[in-house]
């Protein structure tokens, strides 16, 4: 989604500045339109290719931050876990019913 926004925003700033400078030198009416509409998918491919790249350096980023979250989560929970926990069936240590 990040990709079509960018691209979309891209391509209709430089259709805008295209248009306005073609109407400040005073171009042709057929030069200006297909100066913009070449300029707008031009820029909006441009804009395409930044937005999914920024989407694919987000995802990494996200992705590498989960797991180190992970990793240190499950650090902490491996080193609690077998420390003398009960069953609270038996009230036996680590669990164990047929002792």
């Amino acid at each position: 989604m990040l990709a079509r926004y960018t691209g979309a925003s891209l391509g209709l700033l430089v259709f805008t500045i295209v248009v306005t400078a073609g109407l400040i030198v005073r171009n042709p009416g057929t030069i200006t339109p297909s100066r913009s509409i070449f300029a707008f998918f031009f820029f909006a491919l441009i804009g395409l290719v930044l937005g999914r790249t920024a989407q694919l350096v987000v995802a990494e980023r996200k992705h590498k931050w989960d797991t180190e979250i992970h990793k240190r989560y499950h650090g902490m929970q491996t080193s609690t876990a077998g420390d003398g926990a009960e069953n609270r069936s038996t009230g036996q240590a680590c669990g164990s019913i047929a002792s």
